[in-house]
């Protein structure tokens, strides 16, 4: 059983053993919940480790090839409004 003090800013300090076990890092988010008087510290997952792991469904184009198909697409709406 390991034994912290809180502090006055209302912090405290995990054992390394908790952090080399549980893989935490300086800035791991932590879940904090009461279970029957009891504080329950869970980490909280990464979502960036989760970046790569889901494929985009549209190709990413250039701000220039992006601004001319908009050109195009605004262009075309403007001329079927005329012809009216």
């Amino acid at each position: 059983m390991t034994i912290s003090t809180l502090s006055p800013k209302n912090q405290t300090t995990l054992s390394v053993e908790f952090v080399r076990q549980l893989n935490l890092r300086a800035g791991t988010r932590l879940k904090q919940s009461l279970e029957n008087g009891k504080i329950i510290l869970q980490p909280v997952p990464d979502i960036s480790t989760a970046f790569g792991a889901l494929k985009p469904k549209r190709k990413f184009v250039s701000i220039e090839e992006e601004t001319k198909g908009m050109e195009k697409i605004v262009g075309k709406q403007v001329g079927s409004k005329g012809r009216k």
